[in-house]
């Protein structure tokens, strides 16, 4: 069994050529792997289209609920210790726009139209999930 001795007298890593290929090999950078992760709402717009449209949903229907609680003397104050609770809901809104969001920006696929039908729709109902929250607070509070 014989050792094979590539560097010689004088040579130090940067001119000796197995070790330079070795440094090299190393110091390129590696492409990354074919499939990344990426999270549900970016792999499928559909999914994320969907989930944007009953998010508006349930927000809206919450929404248009919170406006018809009937109101009195102490109403006031009892909305306003569940404000905290409350505001779930526009936060839910804007989670829904943006869903509604990276589905309309990620449309690249057969269902192109229904895709731009639904994530529009969806976007519309968390708006207005928002506006009819908001009109429910100032309904309660201005008593």
């Amino acid at each position: 069994m014989e050792h094979r001795v590539s560097a010689q007298a004088g040579d130090t890593p940067e001119t000796d050529p197995d070790e330079f290929g070795r440094l090299q090999a190393e110091e390129t950078p590696r492409e990354p792997p074919e499939s990344e992760i990426r999270i549900w709402w970016q792999r499928s717009a559909p999914l994320a289209a969907g989930a944007a449209l009953a998010i508006g949903a349930a927000t809206l229907w919450f929404g248009n609920m919170l406006s018809r609680v009937p109101l009195d003397q102490h109403a006031t104050f009892g909305y306003l210790l569940m404000l905290p609770l409350l505001l779930i809901v526009p936060a839910f809104s804007l989670a829904g726009l943006r869903l509604a969001y990276a589905a309309y920006g990620n449309r690249e696929s057969e269902a192109r139209t229904l895709i731009v039908i639904v994530t529009l729709t969806a976007a519309l109902f968390n708006v207005l999930a928002m506006m009819r929250f908001g009109s429910a607070l100032l309904r309660i509070f201005s008593n």
